[in-house]
């Protein structure tokens, strides 16, 4: 993996997530690695946000005010008609919420709180 971790290097990546905890914990974990982190606490600044910006990963917590992760996810992927990869953050291991996550386009569907390893090998696999 460590020659994957190498890629990461000018990369963006967007946290969509209504707890600055958790957008900490990723930008921790994140900035040795020399990625440009956007953030967005609701999914509507989210959608905003790519309207204008290019982004090389997205990370979409699911329940947030505003708008959440699944009808973010669901303009993403409609309106904006964006492929960038859609790795959701979420508190729940619910086996219904992850496959309606897989069927709106996400790619990906981690819980909180995630491994490090494990959260660095999806950021990598999806980002490249």
């Amino acid at each position: 993996m460590e020659n994957n971790i190498s890629k990461l290097k000018g990369k963006r990546v967007l946290v969509v997530d209504d707890n600055m905890m958790n957008i900490m914990v990723v930008k921790v974990i994140l900035s040795e690695y020399e990625i440009t982190l956007s953030e967005a606490t609701n999914g509507e600044q989210a959608v905003a946000f790519l309207e204008k910006n290019p982004t090389d990963l997205i990370l979409m917590d699911l329940k947030m005010p505003v708008l959440d992760g699944f009808q973010a996810t669901n303009i993403i992927r409609k309106k904006l008609k964006l492929t960038t990869p859609i790795v959701a953050l979420t508190a729940n291991s619910i086996e219904e919420e992850k496959i309606k996550c897989l069927d709106l386009g996400m790619n990906y569907y981690l819980t909180k709180p995630f491994d490090r390893d494990v959260f660095l090998e999806i950021v990598t696999r999806y980002i490249n």
